[in-house]
């Protein structure tokens, strides 16, 4: 079952507990209070440094993806320190051949900016 839903982007740090052998955490910005957030698990059977090292890896891999997916999909990201908010531009959705078609006769018929 899932435990925590966590967006990769807002992970900070990622490390074993010093004092306790089967502890690991990370510090995360939470989405919706824009809090500073430290999660705290104890390893069932393996050790902390383990587990700690393993999660590390699965955040730095599925945000490696994320950014790759992004750039091939022109989608962009910014954000606003004002309103300490993040604005996505773009979709992930993949479009059909059909739409592709279309937007590119679109595209062919629009006038050029010279």
């Amino acid at each position: 079952d899932l435990i925590v839903d966590q967006t990769i982007e807002k992970v900070s740090f990622c490390a074993p507990d010093r004092n306790f052998d089967r502890a690991f955490s990370y510090i995360c910005r939470d989405g919706t209070t824009r809090r500073w957030i430290c999660h705290c698990f104890m390893a069932v059977k393996d050790t902390g440094e383990r587990l700690s090292h393993a999660v590390g890896c699965a955040f730095a891999a599925c945000l490696e993806r994320k950014q790759k997916r992004e750039k091939e999909c022109g989608v962009t990201a910014t954000f606003d320190a004002s309103r300490t908010t993040f604005t996505r531009e773009g979709s992930f959705r993949v479009t059909t051949a059909t739409e592709q078609a279309e937007r590119e006769e679109i595209m062919r018929q629009m006038p050029d900016a010279e």
